[in-house]
């Protein structure tokens, strides 16, 4: 397997794909792999069925010898039978890869491309995915910065012809791929697989997620949300406690700030869907949803929203000023690492990297508390999923050998090994030597705002308020972006 990342790979994968796109008019960026986490997953359960042997029906003491010698020969057809039933079965096991890729193995090499942004945990599912090539299956894997992968599949698919046949993303932006006419729908597949691969055992309100109108763009992979980091030895040297409201968050980073940190409280605003899902969490927070859930009709220009897009400027002007803007999930992630950032904001997902020692100079060191709130109760933090989808214009005889493919990664013993590094998809599936902010992320889950709502007009308000929102880094008022993004 070949995977590709880092900074100079993301300049020449920008690059290439403007080129490619402006020049053929095909294909586009350069990337992939797939997502973010720690809380529910699935076990499932295995059962063997056993047969009776035959002569436990046919025990009798009145039997004569030729019954007996009747049922010697009965008990060697059965054995015979058991063994042309082991037979099967070994031929069975010899059509699948692997006990690692227990999918049958293509005829001829299959070779995938994908494309998304890494995190812990899903450099596992990438391994588990590498198990597939001891069989006749290649995978390219592209690893690109969040914002520059998100990116780079919208370009890819728009083309029709997409250079990548499997996507990774958020269940936010599987739908706005979705919504847009670029992802299969993998309902027939699903349906198809479901029992030899417990597809049941990932729980409903995931493939909820993973789903429009009934129809299902993803396999859910990782489940994930977002709470507090907060670097507990650098806190206790100042005297800080961790803040559970936006208030206290505003006083602790300005104490933070002035002791001499140019980060005080590290939030994510670098793009517009990063001010949409803030923006929404926020405002879920003080119990008013986006939009009408029944209706469609838009609640967000509102004097809640005012208060929550207010919170999210003055995160950013007060608290990372000058940071905040131009700073990436996984720039937020290595400004933990390094200490640059001692308090904030972030995906669960990224809670495993904190003690790589390969990445992490504060192995140890990072604690993690539930997501901020307003005093109502509910926590500022969203619930979601990462999945994989295949593009439309994916060749017709590669899709069903993709699809089997993403199910060998997301099976039951891939996540098993996937919850050391966060929150999977499986109901009951944990790991010994999980992620440490397991309490933050339920305690976010089932405190939080939700999953995003799948109304019809909620993808239309989620792109306008991307859209409209992050003009406010460039001055708009608060109020002139709200309004924009309803009359849009």
């Amino acid at each position: 397997m070949m995977t590709t990342k880092g900074k100079a790979w993301r300049l020449i994968a920008v690059l290439l794909a403007f080129i490619l796109l402006a020049a053929a008019c095909s294909s586009d960026d350069d990337d992939d792999a797939g997502s973010g986490e720690s809380q529910t997953a699935a076990t499932a359960a295995d059962s063997d069925a056993g047969d009776d042997d035959m002569d436990d029906s046919m025990d009798d003491d009145s039997m004569d010898d030729e019954h007996m010698d009747d049922e010697s020969m009965d008990d060697d057809m059965a054995d015979d039978g058991d063994m042309d039933e082991s037979m099967d079965d070994d031929m069975m096991e010899a059509d699948l890869i692997s006990d690692e890729c227990p999918i049958p193995n293509p005829s001829e090499v299959i070779e995938i491309d994908a494309i998304g942004w890494e995190f812990p945990i899903i450099t596992q599912y990438a391994e588990e995915l590498e198990d597939c090539e001891e069989g006749n299956y290649r995978f390219n894997l592209q690893f690109l910065d969040s914002v520059e992968a998100r990116s780079a599949m919208t370009q890819d698919a728009a083309t029709g012809s997409p250079t990548f046949e499997l996507y990774q993303g958020s269940n936010a932006f599987i739908g706005e791929l979705a919504n847009q006419g670029f992802l299969m729908p993998l309902n027939d597949l699903v349906a198809k697989y479901s029992d030899q691969f417990d597809l049941g055992e990932i729980d409903d309100a995931f493939w909820a997620m993973a789903s429009i109108d009934g129809q299902i763009y993803a396999v859910p992979m990782v489940s994930n949300t977002m709470h507090v980091f907060y670097n507990k030895p650098a806190m206790e040297e100042l005297g800080l406690s961790v803040p559970t409201t936006f208030d206290e968050a505003f006083q602790t980073c300005r104490a933070i700030i002035d002791s001499g940190y140019d980060i005080g409280f590290l939030y994510m605003l670098s793009a517009g869907w990063a001010w949409q899902i803030e923006f929404d969490s926020v405002l879920g927070s003080m119990g008013v949803t986006p939009i009408d859930p029944q209706t469609g009709a838009p609640n967000f220009n509102s004097p809640e929203g005012v208060a929550a897009a207010t919170t999210l400027k003055r995160m950013v002007d007060e608290c990372a000023p000058g940071i905040a803007s131009s700073y990436s999930t996984d720039d937020v992630q290595a400004a933990f690492q390094t200490r640059e950032a001692i308090l904030g904001h972030t995906w669960a997902s990224r809670a495993a990297g904190m003690d790589d020692p390969e990445a992490s100079i504060v192995v140890g060191e990072i604690e993690f508390a539930p997501a901020l709130g307003t005093g109502s109760g509910i926590v500022a933090a969203p619930a979601y999923i990462d999945g994989w989808g295949i593009p439309v214009g994916t060749p017709a005889d590669k899709v069903e050998a993709i699809f089997l493919a993403m199910l060998a990664a997301t099976d039951l013993e891939s996540q098993q090994a996937a919850a050391e590094f966060g929150l999977v998809t499986r109901n009951g599936v944990s790991h010994p030597n999980g992620p440490r902010d397991a309490a933050a992320a339920q305690a976010s889950l089932v405190n939080g705002r939700g999953a995003d709502l799948t109304h019809p007009a909620a993808g239309i308000a989620r792109a306008k308020l991307g859209e409209a929102l992050i003009t406010i880094l460039d001055g708009t008022p608060v109020e002139e972006a709200l309004a924009a993004a309803e009359a849009a």
